[in-house]
């Protein structure tokens, strides 16, 4: 099954993403790599998922926030490349804006692993680091950022 039969199956619709708003550029290929910039939980609508896990979030809040910004991680490599031309999910570094004492970002992030999976197949298998932020930009509960293998 292709990535668009699998983007159409699971009934999603990647989001249309505006340029950064700052001196970066979403994506940086170099050679087979693309480098993806920091993805914060924005829907396509534009809302912004906040909160603080372990104070006035959840898990599921956590976990459709790490979703959301998958979303715009697919959408920033979709638009850079192709999603077809994605070898592997080399590495995923997420963080979750958490309370002191709680420490089940592993599971939040789940959210976008799972995500990246049932989207890419096994090219979605990755490396990743799930950490805790006191404060994510724009008050996001998630933000997320990855390396790609890109077929030659």
């Amino acid at each position: 099954m292709t990535v668009q039969e699998r983007l159409k199956a699971l009934s999603i619709e990647l989001p249309v993403l505006g340029a950064p708003r700052y001196a970066y550029e979403a994506t940086v290929r170099c050679g087979d790599l693309l480098y993806v910039s920091g993805q914060i939980s924005r829907t396509a609508s534009g809302e912004i998922l906040q909160g603080c896990l372990g104070d006035n979030a959840t898990v599921a809040d956590g976990v459709t926030a790490a979703r959301t910004s998958a979303l715009n991680l697919l959408a920033r490599i979709h638009d850079a490349v192709g999603l077809g031309n994605v070898q592997q999910v080399l590495k995923l570094n997420a963080w979750a804006t958490s309370s002191r004492d709680f420490v089940d970002q592993p599971t939040v992030i789940d959210g976008a692993s799972q995500l990246l999976l049932d989207v890419l197949g096994d090219a979605g298998r990755h490396a990743r680091t799930a950490l805790p932020a006191h404060v994510l930009p724009q008050g996001a509960l998630v933000e997320l950022d990855a390396t790609i293998a890109l077929r030659s």
